[in-house]
């Protein structure tokens, strides 16, 4: 079983179709990240709503683009 963590109050929590938005990808290869373990799982917000905060994608984000280097 996963362990969740609760976000600080202040976290800005993006639900599955504005994450893809913010990260530039569709609903469906978000998942698909997540069932990689590129992307970490989501956070459950209410019995029938998850997402993850600002923080977790602007990361994510991050260590693609310091993985990336000077590939071009």
């Amino acid at each position: 079983m996963q362990t969740q963590t609760t976000p600080p109050q202040h976290a800005r929590i993006y639900r599955p179709a504005p994450a893809a938005i913010f990260l530039g990808i569709s609903r469906s290869t978000v998942w698909r990240l997540v069932k990689a373990g590129h992307l970490p799982p989501p956070i459950k917000i209410s019995s029938q709503a998850v997402g993850w905060t600002e923080q977790t994608l602007l990361d994510y984000v991050n260590s693609r683009t310091t993985n990336a280097g000077g590939a071009q």
